[in-house]
């Protein structure tokens, strides 16, 4: 039996959309095998996937599974593929049924008890799937404030891979993450250290006052003491260069 889900993989700062393709079929031995230019910590995963799995409940197809992550030309990269590959194994060895995955993209990344872990990105995926017009994302309750910010998206939090299996198969109630500034505002609007407790610096303080106002990427570079930021931790003999 086919599966075919939706996520998404970091290329620089960007998301490009992927799908994941789950084929199971009966074989003599055991075997998975993961094909789509998948660097060595997605290739890993499955071994953590199939515990997952187990470990939350579900069974692990004891048949040949080939998982392929298109398009195969782009790197894939991070462990954010954990959730939709599980969800992809355990769709196409009937032991989830969905109508949801042409609607709802997925990315998180599974604990070996089946709890879910933040990932990096979110936010960028979250982007790349409202782009694609997708309704909606499943992501890992921490990764939820930041998804949420963007408009046009539905976003679910989802603590474990049996939670996402529920959302899916439409046996869990969910309500999308309301994302609130004023709440955001309150909890994030003030630091501790700003500023005020840099002295001197005046010219350096304006250059990241703009840069920070128009959102502006900034290049800072100096020799050893003139007093750019981490110029202590280098040593004498080199320039230190901070990009923001």
């Amino acid at each position: 039996m086919l599966a075919k889900l939706f996520t998404y993989s970091l290329f620089g700062i960007d998301a490009k959309p992927v799908e994941v393709e789950v084929d199971i079929s009966p074989g003599a031995m055991p075997k998975t095998i993961l094909v789509g230019l998948a660097e060595a910590a997605v290739r890993e995963s499955t071994y953590r996937i199939e515990r997952a799995m187990v470990n939350s409940g579900y069974h692990r197809p004891i048949d040949r599974i080939i998982i392929n992550l298109s398009p195969a030309d782009l790197p894939k990269e991070a462990a954010s593929f954990d959730l939709p590959i599980a969800l992809g194994m355990l769709t196409a060895s009937s032991q989830l049924e969905s109508d949801r995955f042409d609607d709802f993209a997925a990315v998180g990344e599974l604990a070996l008890n089946g709890a879910l872990r933040p990932i990096k990105g979110a936010l960028s995926m979250a982007l790349a799937a409202r782009d694609q017009g997708k309704t909606g994302i499943v992501v890992p309750v921490a990764n939820a404030e930041e998804t949420a910010v963007v408009e046009g998206l539905q976003v679910f939090a989802v603590d474990s891979l049996a939670e996402a299996v529920g959302f899916y198969s439409g046996q869990i109630d969910m309500a999308p993450v309301d994302f609130s500034w004023d709440a955001v505002i309150t909890n994030q609007g003030s630091c501790q250290i700003d500023f005020s407790d840099v002295k001197g610096q005046e010219q350096a303080k304006r250059a990241v006052t703009v840069a920070a106002a128009g959102a502006h990427h900034l290049l800072m570079i100096g020799s050893p003491g003139s007093g750019e930021p981490g110029d202590i931790e280098k040593p004498p003999s080199r320039r230190s260069c901070h990009s923001f």
